[in-house]
């Protein structure tokens, strides 16, 4: 029987996986992704061999939530989970599934950095464990006095991403679709990695892009090697 329930619990985690968020992300809660799947696997590969090398910043959107889903309070503290979207549980079991991916993968990752929201702190703590929160990685909240918009959220994400020190490792940085879009440009699904160099003089370039189940052929590869 333990054959066969190993095989049920891989057949929930890949159905959970983040390719789903195409399919599972409510409108009006962020920028459509760009295409994955097999045609793409020979670029993920190279994207791969980039991250192992260290030195970039993976520029993480928060993992799916739940659809549909209540509105976020602005007047409630961050930590208020009861007054937020939240993940959904396949959202918590992808972020858990990329999280194991890139273990396999042996890819450095160094400092976590995550939005107080719990939807990024969960996924923060489900893909790495430890994290850090940075206030300045929260979403827009401009119905609130003294709340922001989309553009300084943007601008304060950027300022984030040009001071951060060279590292051997890469560092992690979560955040929300909207943000990391005026920052970066690039548009992420929900639980999809941007991979970001930043230069000496704070000039960003985007490495590419990747979702976890992509990462995870890769890894049952990886896994399957280590085993022989």
């Amino acid at each position: 029987m333990r054959p066969l329930f190993s095989l049920l619990v891989t057949a929930i985690l890949l159905a959970a996986s983040p390719v789903g968020a195409r399919q599972a992300s409510a409108p009006g809660h962020g920028p459509e992704p760009q295409a994955h799947g097999p045609a793409a696997q020979g670029r993920v590969g190279q994207l791969i061999d980039q991250m192992r090398a260290g030195g970039l910043v993976l520029v993480i959107r928060h993992e799916r939530t739940e659809v549909p889903s209540r509105e976020d309070d602005y007047t409630r503290p961050a930590f208020d989970c009861a007054a937020q979207r939240n993940l959904s549980v396949a959202g918590a079991a992808g972020a858990h599934e990329t999280g194991v991916a890139l273990r396999a993968l042996a890819i450095p990752i160094g400092s976590v950095l995550a939005s107080p929201m719990c939807r990024t702190t969960e996924t923060a703590r489900f893909m790495f464990g430890d994290y850090r929160i940075d206030p300045r990685l929260i979403h827009p909240n401009p119905d609130v006095p003294g709340g922001r918009d989309v553009s300084r959220a943007g601008e304060e994400l950027a300022e984030i991403l040009r001071a951060l020190p060279p590292r051997a490792e890469n560092t992690a940085i979560i955040s929300h679709g909207g943000n990391i879009a005026r920052a970066t440009g690039l548009r992420l699904a929900e639980g999809e990695i941007g991979v970001i160099r930043v230069g000496p003089d704070g000039a960003m370039e985007a490495v590419g892009q990747v979702v976890g189940s992509d990462l995870g052929a890769h890894a049952r590869v990886a896994l399957a090697r280590s085993a022989q």
